[in-house]
């Protein structure tokens, strides 16, 4: 199916579909940054409860583009084009996505659980990982390097 049918046919729900990805996550990132002391969130809060709850989305969300043979055919030799046009695709393009608010997730639940352990609070590097993943690790990381050197 051309990508530009599934555009113009199909634009609503691929905007509605790419809203849900995104925020789908929004109330657990809330949750961390602004009631990090929250009982229940503690224990919903660790990796392997958030990341195949999240997973499961993904996967339901593969499933449906199958069934509906959305997905384009997967590139038969790999070279940049067959790759860019395969990524170029919406509905390739929300699966990729839903990915990277997943390991934006996984780490900012790490961060989350590492901060607790530590006994302190993280906002600005759990909000910096909600929309900048992984680059939030530097401040994390130099904030428990601070840490430690001022506890010891």
């Amino acid at each position: 199916m051309p990508i530009w049918l599934i555009e113009i046919f199909a634009a609503k729900d691929l905007d509605a579909a790419f809203l849900w990805i995104a925020l789908m996550t929004a109330p657990l990132w809330v949750a961390m940054i602004a009631f990090p002391d929250w009982p229940q969130l503690r224990h919903l809060a660790q990796p392997w409860v958030v990341v195949p709850l999240f997973s499961f989305v993904l996967v339901l969300l593969l499933l449906k583009s199958y069934q509906a043979n959305a997905l384009p055919a997967l590139f038969v030799e790999a070279n940049y084009r067959s790759a860019q046009s395969f990524v170029r695709h919406p509905i390739t393009f929300l699966v990729l996505f839903c990915n990277l608010q997943i390991i934006n997730l996984f780490v900012g639940v790490m961060i989350y659980q590492k901060a607790l352990k530590s006994g302190f609070r993280a906002p600005f590097e759990l909000t910096l990982c909600w929309f900048l993943g992984a680059l939030a690790l530097i401040p994390f990381g130099l904030r428990l390097l601070f840490r430690r050197q001022a506890s010891v």
